[in-house]
């Protein structure tokens, strides 16, 4: 059977997926390339993707600009084989800490009969929108139906904010909104654009430049980047700097379900608290979409959504009433009794407690009062859910109920991320990150993977050996060399300074 492979590519936050049949496809400047890559430092054929009787190879055929293939620069002329999770990068800018353009592998696999030729789709992850302000001179921005950019999120206001042309200058006013609008990082009530300029509001990011709008209509969760992230505090016995989240690079994917692990002293929390803002880390970044948080985190406050360890809600309130009362806390103001009851019965549904609207929450029981602190954060219309313990304290069975759960709400449009220490029910989640003492993570892939990478039979038996120093620093970099890892690199080089220092010394 005729083989054909899957390449996404992405170009900073645009992203394309592409299907070759099998065949040889040109990637290159001239007009004469099967793929054609508008860019002054590609070469006139970059490289070359072949189907041979042996497989998919990549040739790179270029002499101004170097192709980056997994973790390395290809000489030009060499051949190597492409296998699923391969990475190809180009840094067009000229930059050579940078890879502007990425092509993964993700998939190759028996042909679709009759289809031939490049075949190419946008990604269900964000559509890129485009609006001209000059044009229209006045762009409105809400959840009203006669908004010219209208966002479904019930933390948007109607009439939200808007930007007006005039007199050659551009001007953000924010219309009395609920939830604020963020022109890069602050919060303004009115305010002159500038090119360049980065605006939030609940759940959406723009991108001004030269009179136009752009922005990505999601249909997703957001990915997460963590590069490079270290948390360091004073240690209290030697007065000396200790890092409690050393070194930390790993990306987590719209729409998956990643369980964070790790026994005591491996920095769960402190890895938590720098994800969501509450104490930012030392060193490193996290970014949203590929969005550095550090200087945005008011602006993405809206789009993330955080369940503690510990339930926060008062028992002598029934269930809808307690999820009444904080919806008019979250979402917009201008919010009408039917949208909030909408909202309510949606976040009910959600968790699978149809049936216990009038139920006081002092009779739910342990699993039941955590799916109601969960639907909590979902009035806000989260893109990224983030879950403490949430299955501790809870029997066998609710522990599986709640993971199940967690994977539901990962297929719809949320992507989550929990804490646990409890692997019975592991096998639910998408990637496990395994953290040893000391912060450092050993492992970040899918758990049916994990055993054999810790070459164990027990799981308990992971936990041990990353309590041992020997055997941290083994796993540490044997991360490195996973395709996890190199996945991230081509996307974002700065990920890969611990990995050169670790493997330097």
């Amino acid at each position: 059977m005729a083989s054909e492979i899957v390449f996404l590519i992405t170009e900073q936050r645009n992203k394309q997926r592409i299907t070759l049949p099998a065949g040889s496809y040109r990637f290159g400047r001239s007009a004469q390339c099967e793929y054609v890559l508008r860019r002054n430092n590609v070469g006139e054929v970059q490289f070359v993707v072949a189907c041979t009787k042996d497989g998919w190879t990549v040739t790179d055929s270029s002499t101004e600009c170097a192709t980056w293939y997994d973790n390395r620069y290809l000489n030009q002329g060499e051949t190597c084989p492409l296998q699923e999770g391969d990475v190809l990068g180009l840094n067009t800018d000229g930059n050579a800490s940078t890879q502007e353009i990425t092509f993964r592998v993700e998939e190759i696999r028996t042909a679709q009969s009759g289809e031939t030729g490049l075949r190419q789709e946008q990604t269900d992850n964000a559509v890129l929108r485009e609006v001209d302000v000059r044009r229209k001179k006045r762009v409105l921005i809400g959840r009203g139906d006669d908004c010219d950019i209208k966002l479904v999120s019930d933390r948007v206001s109607r009439h939200h904010c808007e930007i007006l042309y005039k007199d050659g200058h551009y001007e953000l006013r924010d219309l009395g909104s609920t939830n604020g609008t963020y022109v890069d990082g602050a919060r303004v009530t009115g305010t002159v654009l500038r090119s360049g300029a980065v605006i939030n509001v609940p759940t959406q990011v723009f991108a001004f430049s030269g009179g136009l709008l752009h922005y990505h209509e999601h249909k997703s969760g957001i990915s997460v980047q963590l590069l490079n992230v270290y948390k360091t505090v004073k240690n209290s016995n030697t007065g000396k700097p200790l890092n409690i989240v050393d070194g930390t690079s790993f990306e987590i994917e719209p729409n998956s379900f990643v369980v964070l692990v790790g026994g005591s002293g491996t920095g769960k929390s402190s890895l938590l608290t720098c994800i969501t803002g509450t104490a930012p880390c030392t060193k490193g970044s996290v970014r949203f979409d590929g969005l550095d948080t550090a200087d945005n985190r008011n602006a993405f406050e809206a789009v993330l959504g955080y369940v503690p360890q510990k339930d926060i809600m008062h028992d002598n309130l029934t269930v809808e009433q307690s999820l009444t009362f904080t919806a008019k806390l979250r979402i917009a103001h201008d919010a009408t009794r039917a949208e909030i009851n909408a909202a309510v019965a949606h976040a009910i549904e959600a968790v699978d407690l149809t049936g216990r609207e009038k139920t006081l929450i002092s009779q739910l029981s342990g699993g039941q009062k955590k799916r109601v602190s969960i639907a909590m954060e979902l009035l806000a219309n989260p893109r990224l859910l983030i879950l403490d313990e949430p299955t501790s304290g809870l029997s066998p069975d609710l522990d599986r109920s709640m993971m199940e759960l967690c994977r539901k709400l990962s297929h719809q449009n949320c992507t989550v991320l929990m804490v646990t220490h409890n692997m019975s029910n592991i096998n639910l989640c998408d990637k496990i990150a395994f953290l040893g003492v000391g912060g450092v993570l050993c492992y970040y892939g899918a758990p049916e993977k994990l055993h054999r990478y810790f070459d164990v039979e027990l799981t308990s038996d992971i936990f041990e050996k990353l309590r041992v120093p020997e055997f941290i620093e083994q796993y540490r970099q044997q991360y490195f060399t996973t395709p996890e890892f190199n996945r991230l690199v081509a996307a974002w080089p700065e990920a890969a300074q611990e990995a050169d220092k670790r493997c330097s010394q």
